[in-house]
């Protein structure tokens, strides 16, 4: 579901130095009409907008009404108005000496005004030049393959297949979290990435093995056959005359055994494909079979493959697995790029620019308490850097509160829907987001593929979970310090073993938000 060859990662242009602090792109927003909110702005009696209501207030309001033509400033109008009659007269001036000779509450006075849309900030990943852009609203094009041998045999059609894929979002379904690609990233990015796309049927000209050992061949046969229908500029949403992604799905009976070894085990690559195309270049391409009844695993490979197509690495081990062969243990590593089921992480999530100016907040220091929501609401984590280094693209901690609602709600096991997590809490990500660049150009040094990665899995990773030896989260009242496995910088030899000299406490847990303080040295 998630393997791709080394040999066909995505050849990229040079993009470095993107640090969280220096993040430069512009703002977006994807609400139909802004939002407001009512403002307190002031007290009706506060004639002088000192913040009281007094006798000086009523003195002048006396003063303005004895005074031919004299009108308090505009802006103060409203608090000199008490019975809101839109005029001054001594009416006025009664009820202000009322309030101010029984010391009544005064009235407040409120005022609309428009919420500002978060600013979000852009992504990191963009150092690794990834082919779909993550954030504001995307197409892609979603094929839909037979071959002369091998159909699908349900015979969905391409309006039933786009139902799937890009649906609304539906709590109500029974493939809930995971009714579709386009609910998945809605709820995931906060709102921030809207993905959908449109879906084509074709029927490919030779049988299924004939393309199994050269894919692209069947891309470019696509590609050709769909030029005179589709107008693939449509799917450029980013106009770097490159095709953002294409989908290819092929029919269950192209890997009937579910074989991780076939080659049309779902991945994510770049191939090589000769020619343009309203004159684009292919990029990514995602494709694989994949039973089309089984919605939610239908959805939940694509969501996976799609995550990579950003940029997303994977999070299991490739080689020389340890333990269960997850790279993130236990239910707080049941994540969408490590088991293709559960949310993101706040790593993935940082890196994709789905969190917005001040939803990342940084520890600098001394004894620091951070209030984060539930990242499955609210976008919100903190960040523990290395020393000074406050990029994104470096090595530090990041605290997430986690939940087990939303995209975290059910996963899908053999086509059947059911809970995976029965714990909530705090889970801690020691993050290495380094990147480097490879033959095939910019990666991240400590993933899968890097040649600088160490296949015993011990050193060296993007991401790994600090584990609390029981489900990887941290409830109420827990510590963590350099006790605990992975809670440690890596040293010159690769190992996380090095003490941060820090100690983070979870102090509250309540109504959605975790309350967290995070101090240098131990506790006591």
């Amino acid at each position: 579901m998630r393997f791709f060859t080394k040999t066909a990662r995505i050849l990229c242009a040079g993009i470095t130095g993107i640090i969280l602090m220096t993040w430069l792109l512009p703002a977006f927003s994807l609400s139909a009409s802004a939002r407001t909110e009512q403002k307190l702005i002031g007290y009706r009696g506060d004639v002088n907008q000192d913040s009281t209501v007094d006798l000086t207030d009523a003195l002048l309001l006396q003063s303005i009404l004895l005074t031919e033509g004299e009108q308090p400033k505009p802006d103060a109008f409203c608090f000199s108005d008490l019975n809101k009659d839109e005029g001054l007269d001594a009416r006025d001036l009664t009820i202000l000496k009322r309030v101010v000779e029984t010391h009544a509450e005064p009235e407040p006075v409120y005022q609309e005004t428009e919420i500002p849309d978060p600013v979000p900030v852009p992504a990191p990943i963009r150092a690794l030049a990834p082919a779909l852009p993550s954030t504001g609203a995307r197409k892609i094009l979603l094929v839909s393959v037979d071959f002369p041998d091998c159909s699908d045999e349900q015979e969905y059609s391409a309006e039933q297949i786009k139902e799937i894929a890009f649906g609304p979002a539906d709590p109500s379904s029974r493939f809930y979290p995971l009714e579709s690609i386009t609910a998945y990233y809605g709820r995931a990015s906060y709102g921030r990435l809207h993905l959908t796309g449109d879906v084509y049927k074709y029927t490919a000209n030779a049988g299924v093995d004939v393309y199994a050992e050269h894919p692209e061949y069947l891309i470019g046969e696509i590609m050709y056959a769909l030029d005179p229908t589709v107008n693939y500029q449509e799917y450029d949403s980013d106009r770097n005359l490159i095709l953002d992604t294409l989908l290819v799905h092929l029919p269950a009976a192209a890997n009937p055994e579910m074989n991780v070894e076939s080659p049309w085990w779902p991945c994510s690559y770049k191939p090589f494909v000769m020619g343009f195309f309203d004159r684009l270049r292919v990029g990514n391409v995602c494709i694989g079979s994949w039973d089309l009844s089984d919605q939610a695993g239908f959805v939940s490979t694509w969501t996976h493959e799609l995550g990579h197509a950003m940029g997303l690495p994977d999070y299991y081990y490739y080689v020389n697995p340890i333990g269960d062969g997850d790279g993130l243990p236990g239910e707080a590593g049941m994540v969408m790029m490590d088991d293709a089921l559960g949310d993101l992480t706040a790593f993935d999530k940082l890196m994709v620019g789905w969190y917005a100016a001040g939803e990342v907040q940084f520890y600098s220091g001394g004894t620091m308490t951070f209030t984060i929501p539930s990242s499955q609401h609210a976008p919100g984590c903190i960040m523990i850097p290395k020393g000074d280094a406050f990029g994104a693209l470096s090595e530090y901690f990041l605290v997430e509160y986690v939940t087990a609602d939303e995209n975290n709600r059910f996963g899908t096991f053999g086509g059947i829907m059911a809970p995976f997590m029965q714990h909530e809490g705090v889970r801690v990500l020691h993050c290495d987001a380094e990147v480097t660049f490879e033959e095939w150009g910019p990666e991240f040094k400590w993933g899968n593929y890097s040649s600088h990665y160490d296949s015993s899995n011990l050193k060296q990773r993007v991401l790994r979970l600090v584990s609390s030896k029981r489900s990887g989260f941290f409830e109420e009242g827990r510590t963590i310090d350099a006790s605990r496995e992975h809670f440690g910088w890596y040293g010159e030899d690769g190992f996380d073993t090095v003490d941060p000299g820090v100690t983070i406490r979870v102090d509250r847990i309540a109504d959605g938000m975790c309350t967290v303080t995070v101090s240098d040295g131990k506790a006591a």
